[in-house]
């Protein structure tokens, strides 16, 4: 069985911090993640033919399966702990409204953690393991 893996920009602060959300609050501990970036994630790209923007798209594989933007967010949100699973109840919402909102925060996010971000060391083996940059 492959694994659920998440697809990022690597050189962005917001994109990395919320992969670190999504590592910890993992119900399963089974996702991965890895920058569009690393040597992995070109792999994914080419071998899914992934020809969205990876530099502004959060990917998620799983199952053979590739979502991309609102609805990778909403289906990852499913897998994580606490109320993030509640979220998923936005896919009622038309995607193309999804996306435009999420289109609107990725074209900022480099804005959002601007001043206020520093890399995280994971200490976590077990969340260690499953980030590929």
């Amino acid at each position: 069985m492959n694994r659920p893996i998440v697809i990022f920009d690597g050189d962005c602060a917001f994109c990395n911090k919320s992969v670190m959300l999504i590592l910890k609050k993992d119900k399963t501990k089974t996702i991965e993640v890895c920058s569009n970036q690393s040597e992995k994630g070109k792999s994914l790209i080419k071998a899914h033919n992934i020809s969205a923007d990876t530099n502004s798209t959060i990917i998620y594989i799983h199952e053979d399966n590739v979502y991309y933007k609102s609805t990778a967010a909403l289906t990852i949100s499913k897998k994580l702990k606490g109320l993030y699973p509640l979220l998923y109840g936005f896919m009622i919402v038309p995607r193309f409204i999804r996306d435009g909102v999420y289109d609107f925060i990725a074209k900022h996010r480099k804005k959002i953690l601007k001043n206020n971000y520093s890399c995280e060391f994971v200490e976590d083996e077990t969340i260690r393991k499953r980030i590929y940059f």
